[in-house]
């Protein structure tokens, strides 16, 4: 019995669903951030902060500002579909409809900085300003001196839609009618990496070398430094763009359905969907304070996931909960002092009419010593001792 590819691929996504440790978390929120151009595909960042991104539908870069202000940065070739940009700022993007790849500089002044293979989809750009780009028409990498001069690295899996590259310049791409990824060394040299979920889309990389890709069947897949190849955990529907962040948890835009979202997937293969975007979320990125941005294709916009740090709120609440306490004792303390007081005072008040009968009694014995009590009828006197009535 004949089952179809796209079968298989659901079945899997499926049972990957059932088994993959998965849940809903409500550790971050989300805003829209800024408007952008027509339908952008791409987003990168810069070290400042400003978001920018590649809008397909208008044939131009917006830049937002890291205090939320956009701009049209600059025109491009025809349906730009990827962006990426170079330690000095310069942006590129991959024109998929035009075959070239655009070169904005900061100042917003554009060139076409060199030709590419059939339908450029994925970009990247090495230490040295030299520039990559995925054919999507003729399954092969291009690679674009800072000069301008354009050459084919090497050849792909069928249909290579993402690009990244590692600190030894070697290009990896996903291939989406493959279903693996490609290594390509400086040199040229193509080899199959490791295999990956079905129709693999977005891939990033981390520090250590380990390769990550955002695949059609619902899943992401870890691919080691050794070529080891696992399922990483599950995403929402349909997942595109992916990155990764200093700890090793990877974040997923899940761009099907009515609205878009993100999945956090750790380490430890937990994943959890973290926050809504909006319609139609493609590209990625992540800024140094750990904020997630992505551009949403349908919605021509750009969302902000911003985490709420747990720890932060839990030490803030510990410290108002001392202080309290502190409060607390010190009142108990204060209010313990008065009512001593106030006993000391009862006590006090109390001997007054006991003084006073014993003043009396003193007055009484000192006249008795010291005079003599004289009485006539109703009259009492006292004269000196010794002295005569």
């Amino acid at each position: 019995m004949f089952i179809s590819k796209s079968l298989v691929s659901l079945i899997l996504s499926i049972v990957l669903t059932i088994l993959v440790p998965f849940s809903y978390a409500n550790s971050a929120t989300s805003n829209i951030f800024g408007a952008t151009g027509q339908t952008p595909y791409g987003v990168v960042i810069d070290s400042a902060g400003s978001i920018y991104t590649a809008n397909y539908g208008d044939n131009t870069v917006t830049k937002i500002t890291a205090a939320g202000v956009p701009t049209t940065l600059g025109p491009t070739g025809n349906g730009p579909a990827a962006i990426t940009i170079d330690s000095a700022g310069n942006v590129y993007t991959a024109n998929r409809l035009g075959n070239s790849v655009t070169k904005i500089t900061p100042a917003g002044v554009p060139t076409t900085l060199g030709s590419t293979g059939n339908g450029p989809y994925g970009i990247t750009v090495d230490s040295s300003g030299n520039v990559y780009t995925t054919n999507l028409g003729n399954s092969n990498v291009t690679k674009i001196t800072p000069a301008g001069a354009s050459s084919t690295l090497g050849t792909t899996g069928t249909e290579p839609y993402g690009i990244t590259i590692d600190s030894a310049g070697n290009i990896y791409t996903t291939n989406n009618a493959f279903g693996g990824v490609t290594k390509i060394t400086p040199a040229g040299v193509s080899t199959t990496f490791g295999t990956t979920g079905a129709n693999p889309h977005g891939i990033t990389i981390d520090s250590t070398g380990n390769i990550y890709t955002a695949n059609g069947d619902n899943t992401v897949t870890k691919i080691t430094p050794a070529g080891f190849s696992s399922v990483l955990g599950s995403t929402g529907f349909r997942p595109e763009g992916i990155t990764v962040d200093s700890a090793g948890n990877v974040y997923v835009t899940n761009s099907g359905g009515l609205t878009g979202s993100v999945t956090k997937i750790t380490p430890a293969g937990i994943s959890s969907v973290i926050a809504s975007t909006g319609r139609g979320p493609n590209g990625i990125v992540i800024d140094s304070a750990g904020n997630i941005y992505t551009s949403n294709e349908y919605s021509n916009n750009i969302t902000k996931i911003t985490f709420f740090d747990q720890a932060a709120a839990d030490a803030e609440a510990a410290r108002v909960a001392a202080n309290a306490e502190a409060a607390r004792v010190a009142a108990a303390a204060e209010a313990a002092r008065k009512a001593k007081e106030q006993r000391e005072l009862i006590e006090i008040l109390a001997l007054i009419p006991k003084i006073g009968e014993l003043t009396l009694s003193l007055g009484e014995t000192t006249k008795s010593l010291y005079s003599t009590k004289c009485v006539r009828g109703k009259t009492v006197k006292y004269v000196n001792k010794g002295s005569k009535c």
